[in-house]
């Protein structure tokens, strides 16, 4: 008879601690879900930030590099009407900017996002170009 109540205090011992594992296990489940679902916000909301920033990005450089290549091409129309020692002096050095201002455009349009810390590296080695080209293109049209 001791056996028999040992037995059954033994199994309701053992069903009670599998179900109190169980009801943790689901309160960690939920804890989960709930992380996974604030994660996934937190790289929403990243995500947004990301294309509103690379949008603005984008558009000044754009506007940098149109302006630019509108002085080259004003310069260009001088050159035309400029005495043979000028143009010799200074169509390679434009044509050189011209092609450099052309794969800025190149590099800005084929640009993919590839993480913060690519994207901050290619901002700064972007801008760090685009300032070369525009300070050269600045002494050429100032040493005239």
């Amino acid at each position: 008879m001791k056996t028999k109540y040992f037995i059954v205090s033994v199994i309701l011992l053992f069903t009670g601690l599998v179900y109190t594992g169980c009801e943790s296990n689901r309160e960690n489940v939920k804890d989960a879900k709930e992380e996974v679902d604030e994660a996934k916000q937190d790289l929403r909301d990243a995500r947004a930030e990301y294309d509103k920033e690379w949008q603005q990005f984008r558009t000044d450089s754009d506007l940098k590099i149109n302006e630019i290549q509108k002085n080259i091409d004003d310069f260009k129309v001088k050159l035309r009407t400029a005495s043979s020692t000028f143009k010799t002096k200074y169509e390679n050095e434009i044509l050189s900017l011209d092609e450099k201002n052309t794969n800025l455009k190149e590099r800005i349009s084929e640009y993919n996002f590839q993480g913060k810390d690519n994207w901050e590296g290619f901002k700064r080695e972007f801008n760090h170009d685009l300032d070369a080209v525009k300070k050269a293109l600045d002494d050429v049209i100032n040493q005239k």
